[in-house]
């Protein structure tokens, strides 16, 4: 089976994060991740663990959906952490799936067997649990069960989100050779293609924007690259890379995901994403990256991982945002400014935020990161395609033991990534390495002597030599400042694969929402108890105002106060900028068959847009001040677009 991919992707059993992210994956587990049931249901449900569970309410696939994800969650971050206890509660509803097959071979719950029940999205969410599982367990009975299922003819998983399951199929397909799974996954995608929505390979082609859901795009829209992975069509991946183009020009916001509230919105500093947004673009792009070998992908996920994903949960992982924003100066009962559901609790953060999907779902995207840092290259090297402290054990092509290669570094805090070469005898093999598009002047040495070789911006390169025990590689990635304008006059501030922000100081409520929380698991109302109305006064021809200071690194960098790098940047604050505080506002939600605009009453208060740039000038205070800045995934009351104080 001939395979179009530049890369392949490494086993679980392969990769063990370090350093902070190792610490970040140990708060999962000591958080949410591991102890979800306290968020309520669906996650104090057996779900999967169960044959004719019924759900609560009308929609039946929901709770599995939700479920699924966190499942899949737990066999990911357990198997980077070699953590028995998750291993342990998500091998449970694995098994009993897995013994409980029907005779024709489908797997998992009846109720959503029935054609007038079916939604096979749910499986694909589960079914990736059972991948994970894989990768890191070789067990056996998920690729036979999985081929069982797919070939009883229970589905044709054509429609709509159920054409997702296409992903599932192609894994297994090339897991085990049956071309009945390839002719399952063309006449899926084939009669999904008929469908006139934007998720189809006519319409992605098309100049036309897309403005659907934001989970349903990322799901939905990468399977044109996968079906090109497994059938050499062209057609198919430019369609995906031409969807993900449209998004990224009209709705990617400064945090690396694109808006989705819940359809794809703007890029204003008030348009707001999903968290289940940051583990399904990632999750996506992730597939892009290894597919094209195009490093444009790897800098979008870090991008998205580095900031969006810390910015939208709490230092301790025990609580999480619905919807997350670039600028939120308030976060409680009734601050959700988007148009959707506008009022409701949804930016609060919560163990369960109100919509559980992205209780579910925020345990996939900092093991996934993990999962991707280290992949296999077709010469029979391996590739370091996402940074971060980590190891990586493989066996080179031709080689007689395996090498560990550990990568010491406190990215993407600070510039420089080591390698250091673990093997009994020297060895060979190649090394494929990546310098971000943002990095005009990386540098590279090997056991300290600098090397001459040029490294091109946005590029892999390839060092093959024999490698002897304990040599080191160090390649420098120096971060430049830049300034990155956006609608009504915001600019940012980046560094590197960072974006800063101004933390804004919380005057925090804790409380316990009956079955939702707990006083262990905290819900909160975060109210800004620090000036936060500030321009930035910064010239972008001239960044020398603007001071870096760099600090140690901590066990948990992802605090205001721990912040290894901070930016000192002068600003001026801006006279009537405050919360906005309703009486009677509009809402966007869902009625049956679709959304509607009504007016709703009662205490609202909203983080405000940014004043007028015609009118800033004049609410410009006179003195300058120096405001401290932070990586956005730093804070959880933040403003990260500012108004530009100079122009």
């Amino acid at each position: 089976m001939k395979v179009h991919a530049a890369f392949q992707p490494a086993a679980l059993t392969q990769i063990e994060p370090e350093g902070w992210l190792r610490a970040y994956l140990e708060r999962q587990r000591h958080g949410l991740t591991g102890h979800l049931e306290v968020a309520g249901y669906p996650f104090n449900a057996p779900t999967w663990g169960q044959p004719n569970f019924s759900s609560q309410g009308n929609e039946h696939w929901w709770p599995y959906e939700q479920a699924g994800y966190w499942i899949d969650g737990l066999v990911r971050c357990g198997a980077l952490l070699r953590d028995p206890f998750l291993l342990n509660k998500a091998q449970g509803p694995i098994d009993y799936v897995l013994k409980h097959a029907d005779k024709d071979g489908y797997l998992g719950p009846k109720g959503i067997k029935k054609p007038e029940n079916q939604n096979r999205w749910a499986h694909l969410v589960f079914f990736r649990a059972l991948i994970a599982l894989h990768s890191f367990t070789g067990d056996a009975r998920i690729v036979k069960a999985l081929q069982r299922h797919y070939l009883s003819n229970t589905s044709p998983h054509s429609f709509h989100r159920e054409v997702a399951n296409v992903e599932v199929i192609l894994w297994t397909y090339e897991q085990t050779g049956d071309k009945r799974l390839l002719k399952h996954a063309e006449e899926a995608y084939a009669a999904f293609n008929e469908l006139p929505i934007d998720e189809a390979v006519p319409r992605m082609l098309s100049r036309k924007p897309i403005y659907v859901h934001g989970v349903t795009f990322n799901e939905l829209c990468k399977l044109g690259a996968l079906m090109y992975k497994y059938t050499g069509n062209r057609r198919f991946l430019r369609a995906t890379e031409n969807a993900f183009r449209k998004v990224e020009a009209n709705s990617m916001l400064i945090d690396g995901v694109h808006s989705s509230s819940e359809r794809l919105r703007g890029r204003d500093p008030l348009d707001s994403h999903e968290t289940c947004d940051i583990a399904d673009h990632t999750w996506a792009v992730g597939h892009l990256l290894e597919i094209t070998g195009k490093t444009e992908y790897a800098d979008k996920i870090e991008r998205a991982c580095f900031n969006a994903a810390p910015g939208a949960v709490t230092a301790d992982f025990k609580a999480l945002q619905y919807f997350s924003c670039p600028n939120q100066v308030v976060a409680h009962d009734t601050s959700n400014h988007n148009l959707f559901h506008r009022g409701a609790p949804w930016m609060a953060y919560r163990p369960n935020p109100g919509v559980e999907c992205c209780a579910g779902n925020v345990h996939r995207t900092m093991p996934n990161y993990a999962a991707r840092m280290w992949l296999h290259t077709p010469d029979g090297g391996v590739a370091a395609a996402l940074y971060g402290p980590s190891r990586m054990t493989f066996r080179p092509k031709g080689a007689k033991h395996d090498v560990t290669i550990v990568e010491e570094t406190g990215y993407p805090f600070v510039e420089e990534i080591a390698f250091r070469i673990q093997s009994p005898d020297p060895v060979r093999f190649p090394l494929t390495l990546r310098v971000p598009g943002w990095c005009r002047a990386a540098e590279l040495s090997i056991n300290g002597v600098r090397q001459s070789r040029r490294l091109k911006a946005g590029g892999f390169f390839t060092l093959t030599r024999t490698f002897e025990p304990n040599d080191r590689v160090v390649l420098t990635l120096p971060m430049e400042l830049k300034l990155s304008h956006w609608p009504k006059g915001g600019v940012g501030i980046e560094r590197g694969p960072l974006v800063f922000a101004l933390p804004v100081e919380e005057q925090r409520r804790a409380k316990q929402i009956k079955g939702r929380s707990s006083k262990e698991f905290p819900a909160y109302e975060m109210r800004p108890a620090s000036p936060w109305n500030y321009a930035l006064a910064v010239d972008e021809r001239d960044l020398d105002g603007v001071e870096v200071v760099q600090g140690p690194l901590s066990g948990n960098p992802w605090t205001p106060e721990t912040a290894p790098v901070e930016l000192l940047v002068p600003a001026r604050r801006v006279a009537g900028w405050k919360t906005l505080k309703r009486k009677r506002i509009q809402r966007e939600h869902n009625v049956p068959g679709a959304l509607r605009i009504d007016w709703f009453e009662g205490g609202f208060e909203f983080t405000p847009d940014l004043p007028e740039p015609e009118t800033l000038g004049k609410r410009l205070t006179k003195d300058v001040e120096t405001i401290r800045l932070v990586p956005y995934g730093c804070t959880n009351l933040r403003i990260s677009v500012f108004p530009n104080a100079v122009r």
